[in-house]
Protein backbone atom coordinates (compact mmCIF):
# COMPACT_ATOMS: atom_id res chain seq x y z
CA UNK A 1 0.00 0.00 0.00
CA UNK A 2 2.65 2.15 0.87
CA UNK A 3 4.36 1.65 -2.54
CA UNK A 4 1.09 2.62 -4.13
CA UNK A 5 0.61 6.00 -2.72
CA UNK A 6 4.38 7.07 -3.53
CA UNK A 7 3.79 5.49 -6.58
CA UNK A 8 0.91 8.02 -7.46
CA UNK A 9 2.90 10.87 -5.60
CA UNK A 10 5.92 10.21 -7.81
CA UNK A 11 3.33 10.37 -11.12
CA UNK A 12 2.01 13.28 -9.75
CA UNK A 13 5.28 15.29 -8.93
CA UNK A 14 5.71 14.07 -13.11
CA UNK A 15 2.81 15.52 -13.94
CA UNK A 16 3.37 18.85 -12.40
CA UNK A 17 7.01 19.15 -13.14
CA UNK A 18 5.99 18.55 -17.10
CA UNK A 19 3.01 20.54 -17.07
CA UNK A 20 4.88 23.56 -15.51
CA UNK A 21 8.22 23.44 -17.03
CA UNK A 22 8.70 24.19 -20.67
CA UNK A 23 9.56 20.75 -22.18
CA UNK A 24 10.19 22.02 -25.70
CA UNK A 25 13.13 24.06 -26.59
CA UNK A 26 11.98 28.03 -28.17
CA UNK A 27 11.96 28.32 -31.56
CA UNK A 28 15.21 29.92 -32.82
CA UNK A 29 14.38 32.88 -35.71
CA UNK A 30 16.08 32.00 -39.13
CA UNK A 31 18.97 34.55 -39.90
CA UNK A 32 17.75 36.50 -42.52
CA UNK A 33 18.91 36.17 -46.15
CA UNK A 34 19.94 37.93 -49.39
CA UNK A 35 18.93 37.19 -52.95
CA UNK A 36 20.27 39.30 -55.72
CA UNK A 37 19.37 39.33 -59.07
CA UNK A 38 21.89 39.39 -61.83
CA UNK A 39 20.80 41.66 -63.48
CA UNK A 40 17.76 44.81 -62.48
CA UNK A 41 14.81 42.66 -63.08
CA UNK A 42 11.61 44.81 -64.61
CA UNK A 43 8.65 44.44 -62.70
CA UNK A 44 6.18 45.01 -65.58
CA UNK A 45 7.16 41.79 -67.93
CA UNK A 46 7.61 38.83 -65.82
CA UNK A 47 8.19 36.61 -68.71
CA UNK A 48 11.25 38.85 -69.60
CA UNK A 49 12.36 38.87 -65.63
CA UNK A 50 12.18 34.97 -65.41
CA UNK A 51 14.65 34.62 -68.55
CA UNK A 52 17.06 36.35 -67.54
CA UNK A 53 17.31 34.52 -64.01
CA UNK A 54 19.93 31.67 -63.45
CA UNK A 55 18.68 28.63 -62.16
CA UNK A 56 14.93 29.80 -62.17
CA UNK A 57 13.65 26.21 -60.83
CA UNK A 58 16.41 26.48 -58.16
CA UNK A 59 14.08 26.86 -54.68
CA UNK A 60 15.44 29.68 -52.79
CA UNK A 61 12.82 30.27 -50.24
CA UNK A 62 12.14 26.91 -48.35
CA UNK A 63 8.94 27.97 -47.09
CA UNK A 64 5.12 27.63 -49.05
CA UNK A 65 3.66 30.49 -47.24
CA UNK A 66 4.89 33.71 -46.49
CA UNK A 67 4.34 37.62 -46.51
CA UNK A 68 5.19 39.91 -49.36
CA UNK A 69 5.92 43.69 -48.69
CA UNK A 70 5.62 46.01 -51.51
CA UNK A 71 6.92 49.48 -49.84
CA UNK A 72 8.03 51.76 -52.77
CA UNK A 73 6.87 53.50 -54.43
CA UNK A 74 3.53 53.38 -52.14
CA UNK A 75 2.53 56.34 -49.54
CA UNK A 76 0.71 53.02 -47.71
CA UNK A 77 2.82 49.74 -47.84
CA UNK A 78 1.23 46.39 -48.57
CA UNK A 79 1.67 43.21 -47.32
CA UNK A 80 0.29 40.60 -49.10
CA UNK A 81 -0.25 36.91 -47.98
CA UNK A 82 1.38 34.73 -50.97
CA UNK A 83 1.63 30.76 -52.00
CA UNK A 84 4.27 28.79 -53.36
CA UNK A 85 2.91 26.50 -56.42
CA UNK A 86 5.04 23.98 -54.90
CA UNK A 87 4.87 22.84 -51.41
CA UNK A 88 9.21 22.74 -51.34
CA UNK A 89 8.93 26.69 -50.65
CA UNK A 90 9.11 29.00 -53.39
CA UNK A 91 11.52 29.04 -56.83
CA UNK A 92 13.49 32.09 -58.25
CA UNK A 93 11.19 31.81 -61.29
CA UNK A 94 8.18 31.80 -59.27
CA UNK A 95 9.01 34.09 -56.41
CA UNK A 96 9.83 36.81 -59.46
CA UNK A 97 6.62 35.65 -60.72
CA UNK A 98 4.34 36.44 -57.64
CA UNK A 99 5.94 39.71 -57.46
CA UNK A 100 5.53 41.18 -60.61
CA UNK A 101 1.71 40.28 -60.59
CA UNK A 102 0.91 41.33 -57.20
CA UNK A 103 3.18 44.77 -57.79
CA UNK A 104 0.48 44.42 -61.02
CA UNK A 105 -2.12 44.25 -58.83
CA UNK A 106 -1.08 47.29 -56.48
CA UNK A 107 -1.12 49.00 -59.38
CA UNK A 108 -4.61 48.75 -60.44
CA UNK A 109 -6.37 48.28 -57.34
CA UNK A 110 -4.76 51.90 -56.58
CA UNK A 111 -5.98 53.08 -60.19
CA UNK A 112 -9.54 51.68 -59.42
CA UNK A 113 -9.81 53.48 -55.97
CA UNK A 114 -8.19 56.73 -56.55
CA UNK A 115 -9.98 59.96 -57.27
CA UNK A 116 -6.80 61.24 -58.47
CA UNK A 117 -5.70 60.21 -61.83
CA UNK A 118 -2.15 59.78 -62.74
CA UNK A 119 -1.06 62.48 -65.14
CA UNK A 120 -0.08 61.10 -68.87
CA UNK A 121 3.19 60.42 -69.49
CA UNK A 122 3.62 63.43 -72.29
CA UNK A 123 2.05 65.65 -69.67
CA UNK A 124 4.19 65.16 -66.48
CA UNK A 125 7.26 67.07 -65.27
CA UNK A 126 10.56 66.38 -64.39
CA UNK A 127 8.89 64.83 -61.13
CA UNK A 128 7.55 62.22 -62.67
CA UNK A 129 4.12 60.46 -61.80
CA UNK A 130 1.83 62.86 -59.48
CA UNK A 131 1.05 61.01 -56.57
CA UNK A 132 -2.82 59.31 -56.64
CA UNK A 133 -4.90 58.86 -53.75
CA UNK A 134 -5.66 55.49 -54.16
CA UNK A 135 -5.62 52.21 -51.28
CA UNK A 136 -1.83 52.70 -51.50
CA UNK A 137 -0.85 56.20 -52.56
CA UNK A 138 1.70 55.49 -55.31
CA UNK A 139 3.83 58.54 -56.27
CA UNK A 140 6.65 59.25 -58.31
CA UNK A 141 7.32 56.54 -60.71
CA UNK A 142 4.99 54.20 -62.95
CA UNK A 143 4.90 50.01 -62.97
CA UNK A 144 7.28 50.25 -66.18
CA UNK A 145 10.19 52.06 -64.75
CA UNK A 146 10.46 49.93 -61.62
CA UNK A 147 13.17 46.99 -61.49
CA UNK A 148 14.30 44.64 -58.60
CA UNK A 149 17.46 43.71 -57.76
CA UNK A 150 17.53 41.64 -54.76
CA UNK A 151 14.89 40.19 -52.47
CA UNK A 152 15.17 39.90 -48.58
CA UNK A 153 13.51 37.08 -46.26
CA UNK A 154 12.96 36.55 -42.77
CA UNK A 155 11.38 33.77 -40.71
CA UNK A 156 9.96 35.04 -37.52
CA UNK A 157 10.25 32.69 -34.45
CA UNK A 158 6.41 31.96 -34.70
CA UNK A 159 7.20 30.37 -38.36
CA UNK A 160 5.60 33.98 -40.04
CA UNK A 161 8.11 34.34 -43.05
CA UNK A 162 8.66 37.72 -44.42
CA UNK A 163 9.66 38.30 -48.40
CA UNK A 164 10.85 42.02 -49.23
CA UNK A 165 11.63 42.95 -52.38
CA UNK A 166 14.45 45.76 -53.21
CA UNK A 167 12.51 47.99 -56.39
CA UNK A 168 14.72 50.55 -58.13
CA UNK A 169 13.91 53.02 -60.58
CA UNK A 170 15.79 52.32 -64.34
CA UNK A 171 13.19 54.16 -66.79
CA UNK A 172 13.04 52.19 -69.91
CA UNK A 173 15.20 53.31 -72.94
CA UNK A 174 13.96 55.53 -75.28
CA UNK A 175 14.14 53.51 -79.09
CA UNK A 176 15.43 55.67 -81.59
CA UNK A 177 12.96 56.90 -84.41
CA UNK A 178 13.07 55.23 -87.24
Amino acid sequence: MTALILFLLAAAAVWWWTSTVPVTVPRVEELSARIAFPTPLRLDSPDHAISQLDRPDEVIIPHQYANLVLAFPLSTPATLAITAPIPYGFTRAELVRAICEEYENVYDIEEATAQVKPLPPEARTAVGRNRTDGLYGIWGHDLSELVCTAVHWTRSADSRVTIRPHVDVLPKPKLAPV
